[in-house]
């Protein structure tokens, strides 16, 4: 008997010093305090963190400890590289005590470790999602089935990623957690997508966006999210081939952003429309006031992998224009944010690594019993991290050479394609010249032609035979010469037609006479020139040259054949 009451004595002690929920409540408490924080006063989370600090001096016990880290966590969170090393230090205070820091911990390394290494990050979010379900309360639940879908998605396994998602979409509160429902149904579409079900994955996406629409009036967040939503929509409309939704739900998602000052958002929309117009729609030169919409979101571009995406973009496009200058202004900022995002990859591989030695040699010191684990987990993480390492210098050396090679192949066609328009515009003016000859040959013979007229008139005594013989070969030789004129004229109809057209879609006041002169203009002949060849008072070509510059926006300083040959 004494020994069975020994044994429930002793069982009492060990369920009294174990954790309860009400300990992972007042964690949570944390968690809802700071969430408020930062919403309205960020500053004051450092008070909160002093608070937190107080308590365990007065108390020593280690719930404070564990929330004075938590919260201090929080004052680094959009510092990634100092998060980490707070989240390993937290989980080793923890050592599975209390579920709500194991679940917390880990939910946050599997965020940090999603791109780097999202096999850590799932076994961080397996164990997250194992505690979770152990709890009453299910902390965090549908946010870790979320996260787990996702990291599946990535991995190209889209059965379980749905299932996930499945599960998220079923635990979220449908009157709570509306923008997470629609998130889920979006999610649940990109899985139908990738699983080539089309028509199920655009159903999907409307679900999504009706949710948030509908009989309300949607938040500045919502707003922000329903319109990448729709660029995910234009995604399905692309392999659905209806280029016209794709391009309107692009262009919403493009126009919101910049409005809304979304600049990430921003640039990935205009590459996606610009790709719509280059190479489906081939309409390339809607792609210049796109440019021109992304010139002030450099600054605002935080991140150099951003940068990069912006300047390719734009490097691109110069280079088809021409832009020599431009095109090399953009190369230089090129290379140095592919310098800074080197160095920025370089030095987080440094840190992660300290990080990971930092918190196995600290087990070990405090956990003898885990000694030959703790070593394990160092040679797993060295060998990872190196394995890491390895794969990102090797693909940023051959992204450097291969945008050397680019660099050198835009070089070599921009060097032809000037070439090629020297040529052009030389063979242009040989043209010119000939028919400048062939006018000044027509009117020197149709001057000797009224000569030998008026000599006839004046002349009593005339061979008659021998003047019609005269007149007869000059008139050969003018219906030659109209044909030599003509050959070259016909040959530049077409070329003329077609530039007349672009010019007129670009420029609509124009009238018909000043495009036909905008022919002439662009081959920079002078008025006399144009003259001869149109009928027209030298006054009178002056006049309308004015005419036609003032229509195209040009100052007078503007050459205006300079401006005429980039169409």
């Amino acid at each position: 008997m004494k020994l069975i009451l020994l044994c429930l004595l002793c069982f009492t002690i060990i369920i009294s010093c174990g954790p309860s929920e009400k300990d992972n409540d007042y964690f949570d408490s944390i968690t809802d305090e700071v969430s408020l924080l930062r919403k309205e006063n960020p500053k004051q989370i450092k008070k909160l963190y002093e608070r937190e600090l107080k308590k365990y001096k007065q108390s020593e016990k280690k719930i404070f400890l564990l929330s004075s880290k938590y919260v201090e966590m929080s004052l680094s969170a959009d510092e990634r590289l100092k998060q980490i090393p707070l989240v390993y230090e937290l989980l080793r205070l923890n050592n599975n005590k209390y579920e709500y820091i194991t679940i917390i911990g880990n939910y946050n390394l599997a965020s940090q470790f999603e791109l780097s290494s999202p096999d850590w990050s799932l076994k961080c979010i397996d164990k997250a999602i194992e505690y979770s379900e152990k709890t009453e309360k299910k902390y965090f639940l549908p946010h870790l089935y979320h996260f787990k879908g996702r990291l599946l998605y990535n991995k190209n396994d889209y059965k379980n990623a749905l299932d996930y998602f499945n599960k998220a979409l079923h635990s979220y509160d449908p009157q709570k957690d509306i923008l997470y429902v629609s998130s889920m149904y979006n999610n649940i579409g990109m899985c139908y997508d990738k699983m080539k079900n089309l028509d199920k994955a655009i159903s999907e996406t409307y679900k999504a966006i009706d949710i948030l629409e509908k009989n309300r009036n949607p938040n500045n967040g919502e707003l922000i999210f329903i319109n990448y939503m729709k660029g995910g929509l234009a995604e399905y409309f692309l392999q659905a081939r209806d280029y016209q939704k794709a391009e309107d739900l692009l262009a919403t998602k493009l126009n919101f952003s910049l409005h809304n000052n979304n600049y990430r958002m921003a640039l990935y929309a205009a590459k996606k429309l610009i790709d719509l117009y280059k190479n489906i729609l081939h309409e390339p030169e809607k792609t210049g006031k796109i440019i021109q919409s992304l010139e002030p979101i450099e600054t605002n571009l935080k991140k150099p992998a951003d940068r990069i995406e912006l300047y390719e973009l734009t490097q691109e496009y110069y280079s088809q224009k021409n832009d020599i200058e431009n095109f090399k202004r953009i190369s230089k900022k090129l290379v140095e944010a592919n310098k800074e995002r080197n160095n920025l990859i370089e030095k987080e591989l440094k840190i992660n690594f300290d990080i990971a030695d930092n918190y196995i040699i600290k087990n070990i010191n405090t956990e003898n019993s885990y000694h030959k684990r703790n070593n394990m987990l160092l040679l797993f993480s060295v060998v990872l991290l190196c394995f890491i390492f390895l794969i990102i210098t090797t693909n940023l050396i051959r992204s450097r050479k291969k945008r050397e090679e680019l660099v050198k192949k835009e070089k070599v066609i921009s060097a032809n394609q000037h070439k090629i328009l020297e040529q052009d515009i030389e063979l242009q003016k040989e043209k010119i010249r000939n028919l400048h000859l062939n006018l000044n040959l027509k009117t020197e013979t149709e001057r000797a032609f009224l000569e030998n007229l008026k000599k006839i008139k004046k002349a009593k005594n005339t061979d008659t035979e021998e003047v019609l013989k005269d007149l007869q070969f000059k008139i050969n030789n003018l219906i030659m010469i109209d044909r030599k004129s003509n050959d070259l004229i016909n040959e530049s109809s077409l070329e003329n037609k077609l530039f007349m057209e672009r010019l007129s879609e670009k420029f609509p006041l124009l009238t018909s006479q000043e495009l036909k002169l905008c022919v002439y203009f662009k081959l920079n002949l002078a008025a006399k020139e144009i003259s001869l060849l149109e009928n027209f008072t030298v006054g009178s070509i002056r006049v309308y040259k004015t005419k036609v510059k003032f229509k195209l926006g040009l100052d007078r300083e503007n050459d205006l054949s300079e401006f005429l040959n980039k169409f």
